[in-house]
């Protein structure tokens, strides 16, 4: 009988967003602080003065509705891509939709067929499009059992469902490779009921020969990671940096880089996080977004540095530094490094940080 465990943990990950708790540094491990892990010797909760801008959707407006800026409507905005012409793509789980946004801001629905079988995309968490237009799509058990969890579009609008490996497959997030058209996979295997347990998974984005996803799989050494995320390896989110390095996320709460090697490195390990939805690095790999706890933060020569978050009267509003009221989800960031865009789960909105 297949497992709901992995459903009911990413859902639950839905609770870890309210939470207020700000992290803090703890003693670290003589050995731990000799490693290259960035470990964090400041904090600074001190917001800086960044402009949020709502693209689109209406704060605390749920709904579906293409349009321009406010007049669109969202539910449940997940994952988020972005074209180097700025043309946006969002996974919405609520409305089982991909939408797209013009850099003018303009929303309207991506056209997804259905399968032969009359099933329709429902679920989406993680939305990449190739530069030739194929549109690739992971769903997941998360509001109800699927039968589909890879979905990819063709440019002339031939539809790809490809099998998991096996029904135990449950996949979160998708990443770009800087310096190819691969795109790389991540999630879980396995059950709690497992002789082995569950296993972290990250695979090349690819179609097998037996037309299953999933090639080039990563081994994961259990042992590296903590003892709470050997339990439930979920890797829930996956960048790919031009350093060669994958870094990931585990079960919200972790950070992990996974180098070209297949070295695997605990990050911040002095630094409790609350609720880890997704990271971005710049090209020079030196400096790190993470969307925690609601907040969206920075990493630079260890410095954690509070950016944006949420603010009474929580609103979603729009402002600059400590004015604007933020529940960040999932980033991307911009080719010139100058804005981080991302989607407001809670507000159900798409919205914009300028970084310059």
């Amino acid at each position: 009988m297949k497992t709901k465990a992995y459903k009911l943990l990413l859902c639950g990950t839905l609770l870890v967003a309210a939470c207020k708790k700000d992290p803090q540094i703890i003693k670290e491990d003589t050995a731990d602080a000799a490693n290259d892990n960035m470990r964090v010797t400041a904090i600074d909760s001190n917001y800086l003065p960044l402009t949020v801008v709502t693209i689109a959707g209406k704060a605390n407006t749920e709904g579906y509705a293409d349009g321009s800026g406010k007049q669109a409507r969202f539910n449940g905005p997940w994952g988020i891509d972005l074209m180097d012409d700025g043309t946006l793509y969002v996974a919405e789980v609520f409305n089982h939709t991909i939408r797209k946004i013009t850099p003018s801001g303009v929303v309207s629905t991506v056209n997804i067929p259905s399968h032969r079988d009359g099933t329709s995309l429902t679920n989406p968490l993680a939305v990449r499009v190739a530069q030739d237009g194929t549109i690739n799509i992971v769903a997941t058990d998360y509001t109800e059992q699927i039968r589909y969890k890879i979905w990819i579009v063709k440019p002339n609008g031939q539809l790809l469902t490809p099998n998991t490996h096996t029904e135990q497959y449950y996949y979160y997030d998708l990443a770009k490779d800087p310096y190819s058209d691969d795109y790389w996979v991540c999630g879980v295997t396995g059950d709690f009921d497992d002789v082995n347990g569950p296993q972290a998974v990250v695979e090349k984005f690819q179609i097998n020969t037996d037309g299953s996803i999933g090639t080039n799989g990563i081994n994961i050494p259990s042992e590296k990671l903590n003892p709470y995320d050997q339990q439930s390896p979920l890797v829930v989110n996956i960048f790919c940096g031009y350093n060669g390095v994958k870094y990931l996320v585990v079960r919200n709460q972790h950070i992990y880089k996974l180098t070209p090697s297949g070295k695997l490195t605990l990050l911040f390990p002095n630094v409790v996080f609350n609720g880890v939805y997704s990271v971005v690095s710049t090209k020079d790999s030196r400096t790190l977004y993470i969307a925690e706890g609601s907040k969206i933060k920075r990493y630079f020569n260890g410095k954690l540095q509070y950016l944006v978050g949420p603010q009474k009267p929580y609103d979603g509003g729009d402002g600059v530094g400590s004015s604007a009221d933020v529940t960040a989800h999932h980033m991307v960031l911009s080719k010139d490094e100058s804005t981080l865009y991302f989607t407001d789960y809670q507000h159900n909105t798409i919205r914009k940080l300028l970084l310059r």
